[in-house]
């Protein structure tokens, strides 16, 4: 009998596993009828859960994609927020806005990313809540917030998403290990079902190295 690993993926297992199945449908016991029913669901739970984990992890490219937008329209934000801020500076110079917001430019506070980033806006928040009481000000900070806001949802869903993509991950993992256990305890329930013969159980597994030969393409 082939003894997976661990570290064997969804197809060998499930090769193994649905070899089994089948074959062991060719028996006539109530046992060969068991064993067949315990690996037909056992193979049919690793599909389900593989394919639960590659929709997670299509999930977690979207949410990827969908974070990185909200940065840039943010970064764009805060370049609008710069430029806006000059332009109160000229309607009245005193208020030196735009060197009170950003002291040291503003690209220091587009340069990090993720949740770096995020990190910073509270900060900047702050500095630009000194100008809220002027009618630019205040749809600036208006304009800012709801970018921040977007962009921490953003950054939240693609953390929950790659969360999902690990729990996602695990269970197939379990359902793997389900498939190396039902196989042993199978292939000793056999062996001890053919304890004359035990050679027999044999057949009912997957041998190693056991593959077709390739076909030649044609034309």
């Amino acid at each position: 009998m082939r003894r997976l690993r661990p570290t064997d993926g969804n197809p060998a297992h499930k090769r193994a596993g649905q070899y089994h199945c089948t074959m062991v449908k060719t028996g006539k016991t109530p046992l060969h009828a068991e064993l067949h029913d315990k690996m037909e669901q056992m193979v049919a739970l690793l599909k389900m859960k593989a394919r639960a984990h590659e929709d997670a992890e299509d999930a977690a490219v979207a949410a990827s994609a969908i974070s990185d937008a909200a940065e840039i329209a943010l970064e764009n934000t805060i370049r609008d927020v710069d430029a806006d801020l000059a332009k109160l500076d000229r309607e009245d110079g005193s208020l030196n806005a735009r060197a009170t917001v950003f002291p040291e430019g503003y690209g220091k506070e587009i340069d990090p990313e993720g949740e770096s980033q995020l990190e910073n806006l509270g900060a900047l928040r702050d500095r630009l809540a000194k100008f809220d009481g002027h009618p630019i000000g205040t749809a600036l900070l208006a304009k800012f917030d709801a970018a921040r806001l977007t962009f921490k949802e953003a950054i939240d869903a693609e953390q929950a998403a790659e969360d999902a993509v690990e729990a996602a991950f695990r269970e197939v993992l379990d359902a793997r290990r389900a498939i190396r256990e039902q196989l042993e305890s199978a292939y000793g329930r056999l062996r001890d079902h053919y304890k004359a013969r035990p050679a027999v159980a044999e057949t009912f597994f997957l041998k190693e190295g056991r593959r077709r030969a390739a076909k030649e393409p044609t034309g």
